[in-house]
């Protein structure tokens, strides 16, 4: 229940695949598992451009009873962006070091 002092906070998630910000706006977020898709655009070593679908299993591993573990979930502003923004950049980052036939080979 809310205190008088509480104010509800509403979320601005990213969506949609490819990800796009302010999508989704809701009240509560899922503890989880639950899981989320991006497509990304990589390119190789050799200047090849591929597009990736991904899909990412994620939960949230908090102690249920900690007021202040629940409090850091709702001080990211939008953990859905910034999870596939921070892994696409990951990703590209690894896939750049590999030609198209070593990429293709070992994937």
């Amino acid at each position: 229940m809310l205190q008088p002092d509480e104010n509800f906070t509403v979320m601005n998630l990213s969506g949609s695949t490819p990800k796009v910000e302010n999508v989704i706006k809701t009240l509560y977020v899922i503890l989880g598992p639950d899981y989320m898709t991006d497509i990304i655009t990589v390119e190789t070593s050799d200047h090849a451009s591929l597009s990736l679908k991904l899909s990412y299993n994620w939960v949230f591993d908090v102690d249920k009873n900690s007021q202040e573990q629940g409090n850091k979930i709702f001080s990211i502003r939008d953990f859905i962006g910034d999870t596939c923004k921070t892994m696409g950049s990951r990703i590209r980052a690894a896939v750049s070091y590999h030609t198209f036939e070593s990429f293709h080979q070992d994937s």
